[in-house]
């Protein structure tokens, strides 16, 4: 290699990983940010907080989904890029599923970077995704580039 393609090379690199927390959502300051999985369910959180003796207010109820985790704690999902998908394809509700993400300090806030789902106990990426122009995105709607209804996909992790 030349010490001008080695340069450039090096050059590129820096570029790549400078930009890596804004391509993945993230500033600077939350690239430092611990994401942990947790695995179990996203539920509504209306039924789970009545079976607490908690009546919430109807225009509350749908608007409010809570992933119950496998050892039993209620985490109040963020609605953001990272759970919508949650709140807009109920067929996602009530399944195994892996979340990669944080709780917010101080609170019992769940904020999602990423969605796995659980088939047979295998591990899925969960996605969806329009074949006219191989664009890849987390929540269901039409393409924006052509129109087309995106297709919901779960693939198996390799």
């Amino acid at each position: 290699m030349t010490t001008l393609f080695r340069r450039r090379f090096a050059l590129a690199f820096a570029v790549l990983i400078a930009a890596t927390p804004a391509v993945l959502g993230m500033s600077r300051q939350d690239a430092g940010i611990k994401w942990d999985h947790f695995n179990g369910k996203v539920s509504p959180l209306a039924p789970l907080l009545e079976k607490q003796g908690a009546k919430v207010d109807a225009d509350a109820a749908e608007n409010a989904l809570a992933l119950v985790a496998e050892d039993g704690k209620i985490y109040n999902l963020v609605k953001d890029n990272g759970s919508r998908m949650f709140y807009m394809d109920s067929g996602l509700l009530n399944r195994p599923m892996r979340l990669t993400a944080r709780v917010i300090p101080g609170s019992q806030m769940l904020q999602v970077l990423n969605v796995h789902s659980y088939v047979k106990g295998q591990l899925h990426e969960v996605y969806y995704w329009c074949d006219i122009c191989t664009i890849r995105t987390n929540e269901p709607g039409d393409c924006p580039c052509c129109s087309a209804k995106f297709v919901f996909r779960e693939v198996p992790v390799k």
